[in-house]
């Protein structure tokens, strides 16, 4: 049943077109305070962490921006790496104040802003959008916005679980940056897309 419920989704997407997961930030709020998001501290949801992790590990960044980074959890898997700056950026108010409380430090700040209002002078080598690009309308545009933060040479890397949903926005950001590698890795709970896009 839940295949063929997968099936219908995947159509009304391709027929349709993309359409974003919206949430206000509200209901972010209320959901982080309530802890609703713990589920993804446990061993079953480490699979696109993990793989973020190894290109990050590779491509050894010394800057990261980490748009959509909710309460940190991929923050805390690359505080192993000697990266000099890490920035995480949400619209959640709740999820960056535990995320500042955990894990804020010297090189790893957090601030809450808007995907789309959010701007700085700062330039990253790397910009991560950890499950987090399939809430957000116009993907290919925002990737566009976020193309201008980087140093030369820097690289987006784009996580998301695979579904209909994804699967539309993969549709609408791959003709727009070439793929440098990507990765899917299969876990308890699914399946997750992660791609190193060329922003060039």
């Amino acid at each position: 049943m839940e295949r063929i419920k997968e099936l219908a989704r995947g159509l009304v997407f391709g027929l349709t077109g993309y359409r974003p997961q919206q949430v206000s930030a509200e209901t972010w709020d209320r959901e982080y305070r309530d802890g609703q998001w713990e589920y993804l501290r446990k061993m079953d949801s480490l699979a696109g962490l993990v793989s973020i992790l190894g290109y990050c590990q590779f491509l050894n960044p010394a800057s990261i921006l980490d748009a959509g980074c909710g309460e940190g959890l991929l923050a805390e898997k690359l505080k192993i790496l000697p990266y000099k700056s890490y920035l995480g950026m949400d619209v959640s108010r709740e999820a960056i104040a535990i995320a500042t409380s955990r894990l804020g430090d010297d090189r790893s700040r957090f601030t809450v802003a808007d995907a789309w209002a959010f701007e700085t002078d700062e330039r990253f080598d790397v910009i991560v959008f950890n499950q987090s690009l399939y809430y957000l309308t116009d993907p290919a545009g925002i990737l566009k916005k976020y193309r201008a933060m980087l140093n030369p040479g820097g690289r987006i890397i784009v996580s998301m679980v695979d579904n209909a949903r994804t699967r539309s926005v993969w549709r609408l950001i791959d003709p727009v940056f070439g793929t440098e590698d990507a990765m899917t890795t299969m876990q308890g709970k699914g399946t997750v897309v992660t791609k190193v896009m060329q922003p060039a």
